[in-house]
């Protein structure tokens, strides 16, 4: 019986972040995309910690 690695809905921004860049940009830079909407689908706060879809995209101008 094979066993599938299950992917979490989402994970924290910094988690996110780590994934997607080799080098991770610095928190309020994070938030900052967060606010200009530059993250898509737009992460959702839960809580005190943004929390993104693992498939999340950067959208750049």
């Amino acid at each position: 019986m094979t066993t599938k690695a299950i992917e979490p809905r989402y994970i924290t921004l910094s988690e996110w972040a780590a994934r997607m860049f080799s080098k991770v940009p610095h928190n309020n830079t994070l938030l900052k995309w967060v606010h200009e909407g530059r993250i898509q689908p737009q992460p959702k706060k839960m809580g005190r910690a943004w929390q993104v879809r693992p498939t999340a995209e950067y959208q750049a101008d």
